[in-house]
């Protein structure tokens, strides 16, 4: 992906050749039925060499509308790393993020519906974007995804940005995953992620740690 402007990130525009890395940390901790707190931590590479490209953190507070509805606001911090040798400064981006989660069961499948709108501080511009990620959890193990549960695990996300054409990107995930307890999995695939008419792959490996109160 060629630099283009500081708005996209390095890590999100630069660099199209080659396999990056995303090792990212997912923990969401309930303070009661109807309460819980999301914190995330992702560490992207550009490459399989871990060359630094982009560090996001991001927290939020969900609410349980229903069981299976939750609204969720939120804050984002992200740093995107030039690629190395280019003289280009760090970009660093103040993201504030509201979110709508609906998931249900279609049979032995598990799918969730995620959208989410962004209003993305980036040096001195500024930013809006939608995004809306449909992903599909298939047990293999079991009829049913629960604890000790091999799974597979596909999603695709897509961007729009509401001040310029509207497309902005695609992301495509597929992997592997194992459910250790209700509160613990592990995945580790794929993702292809589509900027413009350039695309690029990203190995990921993903742990989530949840601290759960509720019996459901």
């Amino acid at each position: 992906m060629i630099v283009v402007l500081p708005v996209t990130g390095y890590g999100q525009s630069a660099v199209s050749e080659g396999q990056g890395m995303w090792l990212m940390f997912f923990n969401r901790t309930e303070i009661n039925e109807k309460w819980s707190l999301h914190t995330e931590v992702q560490d992207r590479s550009y490459d399989l060499s871990h060359a630094g490209e982009q560090l996001l953190l991001r927290g939020g507070v969900n609410y349980h509308l229903k069981p299976r509805l939750w609204l969720t606001a939120g804050y984002g911090y992200i740093e995107s790393y030039p690629p190395e040798g280019s003289g280009l400064p760090t970009v660093i981006e103040h993201r504030i993020w509201q979110q709508v989660l609906h998931f249900h069961t279609l049979g032995r499948l598990f799918i969730e519906h995620r959208g989410r709108l962004e209003q993305r501080f980036i040096g001195d511009q500024y930013r809006d974007r939608i995004r809306y990620r449909l992903l599909v959890n298939i047990p293999l193990t079991k009829e049913r995804m629960g604890p000790k549960t091999l799974f597979f695990s596909v999603y695709d996300e897509l961007f729009v940005d509401l001040d310029d054409s509207p497309y902005d990107r695609n992301r495509f995930y597929v992997a592997l995953g194992y459910q250790f307890t209700r509160a613990v999995n592990v995945q580790t695939g794929w993702l292809s992620q589509h900027v413009g008419e350039r695309a690029k792959g990203y190995l990921q490996l993903a742990v989530f740690a949840n601290v759960l109160h509720s019996k459901r």
